[in-house]
């Protein structure tokens, strides 16, 4: 995992996430729907499935990364 997040270019990643954050009309309106009252009617099933855990599970790491003395399992908090 860690050869893979050594690819990735974090920083360009960030600066993308943030111009999107700030100029893109569809991720306002996919943002709304996550805060809105249906999405958790939609999500509550899915959060259980093992598929989604281990995408969770990947993004938090990608997102957070860990140190060599932590185990990868150890961000479940973030999910």
């Amino acid at each position: 995992m860690k050869e893979f997040m050594a690819l990735v270019p974090t920083n360009k990643v960030l600066a993308i996430t943030l111009d999107y954050l700030a100029s893109d009309p569809e991720l306002h309106k996919a943002i709304a729907y996550i805060q809105s009252e249906e999405f958790p009617i939609i999500h509550k099933p899915v959060q259980y499935l093992k598929q989604y855990k281990d995408v969770s599970v990947f993004m938090c790491v990608f997102l957070k990364p860990q140190s060599d003395t932590e185990n990868i399992y150890s961000v479940s908090t973030c999910v």
